[in-house]
């Protein structure tokens, strides 16, 4: 694919319209920028009939909006934005193949470190940019979107000039929408520190089976919920990657915070008997510490309990499916 070159942010692209990636491009719609969602034909029926629903702290919204399937699929967007769980990420390349013309970027909004290999070796590095996303949102049944909390951050960034110019010039962009957009210097460093603080969150929680205020309660909660967090930096440190002092400060407070209900997405898909991103997360995070001679039992125990949570789910959806 030829080397894309940073040019004014007009036209962009979201796949899907689920909880992160239809909560922002509703905000980004709302502050009147140009955004198609890439859907299945069922969902752009919906979404034609009812509208993109959202409810928020910030405001709820039902808009109009304009939908686009496979089949009619061009490469005429600037941006193509990507929130897929990390089990999709191959269906979503293939999905946003025919969208990415030679301007074309795309900012998956991934958790982790992977999906940016796997994105720069099928499109190129001159052709990704870095994101995070910070919300906790959720498709409901009946295709609306409900946020779950006040925050709302969006964080882009890139790995070269002309891909930090994009990246710059998106964040432009967001500048009316009614969510927090900023631009990344180090936008590797910024996936750590979520990744960090993520994985520590999605340990404990779907090891206890409960929120960080739970978690606080316990004999030994917060000296558990200290270590796992240490443990992913300890592994972010010998990677090369500099999680600062402040995303610490920051990070730790959030997950020692005392009659906290906040929990990780993964808790919920584990007790909805859904699918959870744990390789990603955890799995990922545990093999790059043994590369490094990291010790993490901590994070181990929860990749390892996650992978036999899974295998169970299976065995008992698989008798239901053969009666």
């Amino acid at each position: 694919m030829p080397v894309a070159t940073s040019q004014p942010m007009k036209k962009l692209l979201f796949l899907g319209a689920g909880g992160v990636g239809g909560y922002f491009g509703a905000r980004l719609i709302e502050a009147g920028v140009d955004v198609s969602f890439l859907v299945r034909p069922h969902r752009a029926a919906l979404l034609a009939e009812h509208g993109l629903r959202v409810t928020s702290p910030h405001g709820n919204l039902v808009l109009p909006v304009r939908c686009v399937t496979r089949d009619t699929l061009t490469p005429d967007h600037d941006l193509v934005l990507l929130a897929p769980k990390a089990y999709d990420l191959s269906d979503a390349l293939d999905a946003i193949a025919p969208a990415m013309g030679p301007q074309t970027f795309v900012m998956p909004l991934l958790n982790g470190l992977a999906h940016i290999d796997v994105l720069t070796a099928r499109f190129g590095a001159d052709h990704v940019i870095g994101g995070v996303a910070h919300i906790a949102a959720t498709l409901g049944d009946d295709g609306s979107i409900r946020q779950l909390n006040p925050i709302q951050v969006l964080t882009a960034g890139g790995r070269d000039a002309a891909t930090q110019q994009a990246a710059a010039d998106f964040i432009a962009l967001c500048g009316p929408a009614k969510f927090d957009a900023s631009l990344s210097s180090d936008i590797i460093a910024t996936l750590w520190e979520k990744w960090v603080f993520l994985a520590a969150l999605a340990a404990m929680t779907t090891l206890t089976q409960g929120s960080i205020g739970r978690v606080m309660e316990a004999s030994h909660g917060e000296s558990l919920l200290r270590r796992v967090y240490a443990e992913g930096l300890a592994v972010a440190q010998r990677s090369g990657a500099l999680v600062s002092e402040s995303a610490q400060t920051k990070a730790l407070r959030m997950l020692t915070q005392q009659g906290s209900s906040l929990t990780a997405s993964m808790l919920r898909d584990l007790q909805s008997g859904l699918r959870t991103e744990h390789d990603h997360v955890l799995g990922d995070l545990v093999r790059r510490a043994q590369q490094h001679g990291v010790d993490t039992p901590l994070l181990a125990m929860a990749h390892c309990h996650l992978q036999v949570a899974q295998v169970a789910q299976v065995a008992q959806v698989a008798p239901a499916a053969a009666a």
